[in-house]
């Protein structure tokens, strides 16, 4: 057998990466930039409701709403971030388990 005959041989044995693999990055990836998204627009969008309730057309009591508007979506962000988190650990953790066996 000639040394190209033996080099295609042995590639030929070499096992071929699996598609999965090669794309593992994608999933935590996309996690993170929900996560970003979820923790923006929960914290924005009750901060904006409470500044524009606070405007003198309206209940005119100027850091108040907004104020409440904030807290309570930080609990929204937090809660939210800690359901997510702890969904994508389990996940990862049965993938793992999986994978060992």
């Amino acid at each position: 057998m000639t040394s190209l005959q033996e080099n295609t041989y042995y590639m030929g044995e070499q096992p071929k990466p699996n598609k999965s693999t090669s794309r593992e990055w994608v999933r935590p990836l996309w996690f993170l930039f929900t996560v970003g998204w979820y923790v923006a627009l929960s914290v924005v969008v009750p901060t904006g409701v409470g500044w524009w309730l606070d405007r003198p057309d309206k209940f005119d009591s100027h850091p108040l709403y907004t104020l409440i508007g904030f807290g309570a979506g930080t609990v929204i962000a937090f809660y939210g971030l800690y359901r997510m988190l702890r969904r994508f650990y389990m996940e990862q953790r049965k993938e793992q388990d999986k994978g060992a066996k």
